[in-house]
């Protein structure tokens, strides 16, 4: 049936937008990076722009993909990206004390990046197998249990950051699939009682969580208080804020940054996850608001594509995905401005990391496959 479809052209802005984005991401990132004397970052802003080379390709190959394919094979690639987690618990490379990298010859590359991916493609095949029974609240349960399967063992690794990703992606295919509201309106609830009560038990307490490590329940205390470790777990926040603030409203210069030039932001990190630090302080409000308004508009995109999709499939696509890149979007913004912990995930086209990008641009190709086949008129 869909291959009986006319066929229509790109979704031009999301393009533009998206590739606008990777443009300023590969800027700032050489803005972070130019002055470290570490080889590995000095090449980072060349290497971010072989990633994007690379992520044109995924993108293409999934705009032109129907994308009822994709969603058809979901459990063959669901249960590809279970094996590359597996993999990784055995033989991946321990990275700022999480083993969450495989190594392929000079690559490497991150597999609970590719496992949202191809989650996403999971969750939509059991929702299309469940459209008889998507306004039940059995069926919010089933995916809930599909998505805790990756989620602990990504916590395995462990990388509280990728597994958090995982329910608001839930939220958004369940929202998209025709689950009744109240429904989702309960485990987002029980979810949001259990962060705060292990913000209340971490960071007012002073206990610490078994599940994660000393360095993870260091930066959900410092959240609360910088103070409580200025030189330590609260040096990041408190340099941020700093670097943000002191951009003023046209910020310091392109370049000109002194929190990133001298290093007050450590380098390590600058170009990835406090990306947003070092462009706020660089381009100060006008640049940070722009960018804001980009990613933002970008998931307008994504909501406008779901909402013309011709199909359940074609909504439950844009729903993961929407809820994917959003998720990333505000928790790498607000933990650079002390609105929620530091956890470590990278921002949208923007940030350095080759997986995530090139696992976004491919999600953005299965957003132009299902414009390219949206209902006429």
């Amino acid at each position: 049936m869909a291959k009986n479809r006319k066929w229509r052209g790109l979704h031009w802005p999301s393009f533009f937008l998206m590739v606008g984005l990777c443009t300023v991401g590969i800027m700032v990132i050489y803005s972070a990076t130019h002055t470290s004397e570490a080889a590995d970052l000095k090449n980072a802003a060349v290497q971010q722009g072989a990633w994007v080379g690379l992520g044109l390709v995924c993108f293409f190959a999934l705009t032109f993909l129907d994308y009822h394919r994709w969603v058809a094979q979901g459990w063959f690639w669901f249960g590809g990206g279970l094996c590359l987690l597996l993999l990784v618990l055995v033989f991946g490379r321990e990275v700022n004390g999480a083993k969450s990298w495989i190594r392929l010859g000079p690559v490497g590359f991150q597999p609970a990046e590719v496992m949202k991916l191809a989650f996403l493609a999971g969750a939509s095949a059991l929702l299309v197998a469940l459209r008889e029974k998507a306004e039940k609240f059995s069926t919010v349960l089933a995916l809930g249990g599909l998505a805790l399967i990756p989620v602990l063992l990504i916590l395995k690794q462990p990388d509280l950051g990728s597994a958090a990703v995982f329910m608001p992606m839930c939220f958004g295919l369940l929202l998209a699939g025709g689950t009744r509201l109240r429904y989702l309106l309960v485990p987002a609830g029980l979810g949001l009682v259990c962060v705060l009560a292990i913000y209340v038990y971490v960071g007012y307490l002073g206990k610490e969580l078994p599940f994660l490590k000393t360095y993870q329940n260091n930066r959900i205390r410092t959240f609360f208080d910088p103070n409580l470790d200025p030189l330590g777990a609260g040096w990041t926040i408190r340099q941020s804020i700093i670097a943000i603030g002191s951009g003023g409203f046209s910020g310091k210069g392109y370049l000109r940054g002194d929190q990133n030039l001298y290093g007050f932001l450590p380098k390590n990190i600058a170009y990835n996850d406090f990306i947003f630090s070092v462009l706020g302080e660089e381009l100060g409000f006008l640049g940070g608001a722009a960018l804001i308004m980009a990613e933002a508009g970008l998931l307008l995109s994504i909501a406008w594509i779901g909402s013309r999709a011709s199909d359940l499939e074609g909504r439950l696509l844009a729903g993961g995905v929407l809820g994917m890149l959003f998720t990333h979007f505000f928790i790498n913004v607000g933990m650079t401005i002390k609105v929620v912990p530091i956890t470590g995930i990278p921002l949208p086209f923007v940030s350095y990391g080759g997986t995530f990008l090139a696992v976004c641009m491919a999600a953005m190709g299965l957003m132009q496959s299902v414009w390219m086949q949206r209902r006429l008129g």
